[in-house]
């Protein structure tokens, strides 16, 4: 039976998302058209209701906003790749919060495009549209997609080494090494934890029967080489800088723990970021079941065994491995988990039914729009009108423009120089950076060592302010260094509501007046 003249598709024929959904799973170029406009239509629904619902990003984009302020090839916490990116789109369209949703939900466009590459290689193009569609669902993909955070900006450069990797060991040309290594390095210059990767992928390269030669395996060395030389400018910034990156990466992974108790609430944690897609596959099933048995067909084209192996590695390599590290090594934090699962859609399609391809494309493009768009307007409907209503305070409905234009009015009414230096917890003091129209640099925790681009020289020429969260309790010895210098200081309120007065945020600030008047630089 043709699912064209179906009751099901009668009803709903002369809409647009019917014929979208209805498409023919032999035309490969309508296939593709429809890959890449469901990819833009994702990157698109989350983007603008980010922008249209949100008035504040995550903490990790306003990291991110002020690390740009210096270039160099590493950072407090990671290497340099995220920043970068960031940078790239800051210098691009300007420096908003809303340009770090735009950067955020380009990675995961690119990393989608990516998925559907690789899965042409290994299935037909009806499967590889329903695996874009299936990873799209994945929360770290949708909602945590606008973080402009190392973990979600390592989603790109992920999908980039597997693809390099598949393409490596099936063709065995040089140059396809030295590409690996360089798609390898640049994963770990976003973000150490590429470690994990290349550790599950090099048994799926050590167990893969194409490997078995040394000329196969000079391939390997050669993409190891690449890869330790695209990362020694990083290294020397590491020797420079007494290594602050491994520092940070030390401190997350240690502490006193109860290993097994934390490895079960990493595994639950991962489960409910799966939900959506876990959600899809079982109405696939219970619709597929329902139908009718006629519709059982043996079109379906079968996916290569062999690379299905490295989808599988791909897919639950890195969780099983981190799970395991967990359990006596290392504590846990769920967003590590952000990149792990970058092929799932395509090892979830093990689950999809075998039926008729174009009834089984059909289902997956229906339930996954359904899904994706009903999940994008419930955040953007609570963090733009819920949350207030309920005087529910989460930073994404923050009143970072009164903030911003809040601190410019002290200023001016309290110093005569530029304001050129804010010094402060990282979101108060990041988000004041961005929103005032002055631009500051920051001094996160008034740390020079997170402010590559502030020293005590500029500070001594320009002065700067400080800004105080009350609630974030007692203050680091910097932060009261800093404070016993202000020459003014006072404090203000300002609603965390965009329809009430209440509840009320208090800043307290200081300013530091130029110790060199007329010194600092325009």
């Amino acid at each position: 039976m043709n699912s064209s003249t179906s009751p099901e598709s009668n009803v709903s024929g002369n809409s647009k998302l019917s014929r979208f959904c209805n498409l023919d799973p032999n035309n490969a170029q309508q296939l593709k058209i429809a890959t890449l406009a469901y990819i833009g239509f994702n990157f698109l629904l989350w983007t603008v209701l980010a922008i249209l619902s949100q008035t504040a990003p995550h903490k990790d984009n306003v990291e991110e906003l002020f690390w740009i302020q210096h270039f160099d090839w590493g950072y407090p916490k990671f290497g340099p790749i995220s920043t970068w990116w960031v940078y790239a789109w800051v210098s691009l369209l300007g420096r908003s919060f809303w340009v770090t949703y735009v950067a955020g939900q380009i990675n995961v466009a690119l990393m989608l495009l990516v998925v559907w590459r690789i899965s042409l290689l290994i299935m037909s193009p009806a499967r590889a549209l329903m695996a874009v569609v299936l990873t799209s669902l994945i929360t770290y993909h949708s909602i945590n997609g606008i973080q402009a955070s190392s973990n979600l900006l390592q989603l790109f450069p992920t999908a980039l080494f597997l693809w390099s990797l598949l393409l490596a060991v099936r063709n065995q040309n040089w140059w396809r090494w030295v590409l690996v290594g360089v798609t390898g390095a640049i994963c770990l210059l976003t973000k150490y934890s590429a470690g994990i990767w290349f550790a599950v992928m090099g048994i799926w390269v050590l167990t893969d029967s194409r490997m078995h030669s040394l000329k196969a395996m000079k391939g390997v060395f050669i993409a190891i080489a690449a890869g330790v030389i695209a990362t020694i400018p990083h290294i020397l910034w590491l020797i420079r800088e007494n290594a602050p990156t491994i520092q940070y990466m030390r401190f997350q992974v240690s502490g006193e723990i109860n290993h097994m108790s934390q490895v079960a609430k990493f595994i639950a944690s991962q489960m409910g970021k799966l939900s959506p897609i876990i959600i899809a596959l079982l109405v696939l099933n219970f619709t597929f079941r329902r139908g009718p048995h006629d519709m059982m067909a043996p079109d379906v084209k079968i996916d290569q065994p062999k690379e299905m192996r490295f989808i599988a590695f791909a897919a639950i390599g890195p969780m099983l491995l981190t799970s395991l590290l967990g359990t006596a090594f290392i504590s846990l934090h769920a967003n590590w988990a952000t990149s792990y699962f970058i092929m799932l859609g395509a090892f979830a399609l093990r689950w999809v039914p075998l039926v008729n391809e174009r009834r089984a494309l059909k289902q997956v493009l229906r339930i996954g729009l359904a899904l994706n768009i009903t999940i994008a307007c419930g955040t953007a409907l609570y963090y733009g009108l819920v949350a207030d209503l309920m005087s529910k305070t989460p930073r994404a409905n923050f009143p970072a423009k009164q903030l911003g234009s809040k601190v410019d009015q002290i200023w001016k009414e309290h110093s005569e120089g530029p304001f050129k230096i804010v010094i402060g917890e990282t979101w108060i003091a990041g988000v004041a950076s961005v929103m005032s129209k002055h631009q500051p640099l920051v001094v996160p925790y008034g740390n020079y060592a997170e402010a590559a681009a502030v020293n005590p020289e500029l500070v001594r020429r320009c002065g700067a302010m400080v800004l105080v969260d009350p609630s974030e309790g007692k203050l680091n010895p910097n932060m009261r260094a800093f404070l016993e210098r202000a020459a003014k200081n006072g404090s203000f309120n300002i609603p965390w509501n965009r329809f009430k007065q209440k509840p009320l945020y208090e800043v307290n600030w200081a300013i530091i007046e130029p110790e060199i008047k007329n010194a600092c630089p325009q």
